[in-house]
């Protein structure tokens, strides 16, 4: 039997020297994802043999994630896998599937499967040249949001977040998070969590930069780097700032992407219409689809 345990601050180095040989470029299985909403779904985690096992609560039911490792095949874990929930929950059901684990999930299990694919959680994936450097006709509309915010304030400045700037960082989002105004659950829990996780930057792999105008943050961004993928968890700008959200978008990728980088992931909208009309407009170069997969016995 696998040895799930929470995921906790401390276990998090261990997790991610599994997670940088991970074979996709979804947004779920990141330490800065894992380190969000560990909480809210009840994360837990096992490593065996090299490999990494992932179990979460997702509508009062468990469920688990494709593994991760070099070690095994992951046909060979998911059997594992599948005899540890056969005995731990009598049912093995898997959600935010990528796409490229189906057909070895329904080879593996001799096509006995049904599987169902949530469009709220689809990632998008960008090529890093174009959102870094944003050339051509497509990239027009923003550029021009981008070319009056530098008219509207032309003192802008970007900067790195360190230890010597994240009071004022905290500070920003603070006052942020004093005007949001999506009531949702998984938009407070959001909401805490990114509090949590400025607050620990210096402790996680992670890393962040922020635009400000006449001394005064204006928008910040947060991020980690995987293989070729920069994955972009946090984005929040002052919307009276005109362009502010193209420019923090802009100067996080411009500084931060360099020949290694191909892509950039901005996660998914989580159905949030406004959001996935601005994240389209960026004319993303995949959709990253998730898939809930139940095995049928």
């Amino acid at each position: 039997m696998l040895q799930f345990k929470p995921i906790k601050l401390e276990n998090l180095n261990e997790i991610n020297d599994i997670l940088k040989n991970k074979y996709n470029r979804t947004c779920d299985n990141t330490i800065g994802a894992l380190y969000m909403w560990r909480d809210y779904y009840e994360s837990e985690y096992a490593i065996q043999s090299g490999t990494l096992y992932m179990k979460v609560k997702l509508n009062n039911k468990i469920n688990y994630t494709v593994p991760y490792g070099k070690e095994e095949s992951l046909a060979n874990a998911l059997n594992i896998l599948y005899e540890h929930a056969k005995q731990d929950e009598g049912t093995f059901t898997m959600c935010v599937v990528p796409e490229e684990a189906i057909d070895v999930i329904a080879t593996q299990f001799k096509n006995k499967i049904q599987y169902d694919f949530d469009r709220d959680m689809t990632d998008y994936l960008y090529f890093a040249k174009d959102l870094s450097e944003l050339k051509g006709r497509k990239f027009s509309g923003q550029r021009n949001h981008i070319n009056k915010f530098k008219k509207l304030y032309p003192d802008y400045r970007y900067e790195q977040m360190s230890s010597e700037n994240m009071d004022k960082v905290i500070a920003f989002y603070d006052e942020f998070a004093k005007n949001m105004n999506k009531t949702s659950e998984t938009a407070i829990e959001e909401s805490k969590r990114t509090k949590e996780l400025l607050q620990n930057l210096n402790n996680l792999p992670l890393f962040g930069g922020f635009v400000e105008v006449e001394d005064k943050i204006v928008g910040i961004s947060v991020g980690e780097i995987i293989g070729d993928t920069l994955y972009v968890h946090i984005e929040k700008a002052l919307k009276e700032y005109h362009g502010s959200y193209q420019m923090m978008m802009h100067e996080f990728a411009k500084h931060n992407v360099n020949e290694s980088i191909m892509y950039i992931n901005r996660e998914d909208d989580a159905g949030d219409l406004g959001l996935r009309t601005s994240k389209l407009s960026y004319h993303p170069y995949k959709l990253l689809d998730k898939y809930n997969v139940n095995i049928i016995e």
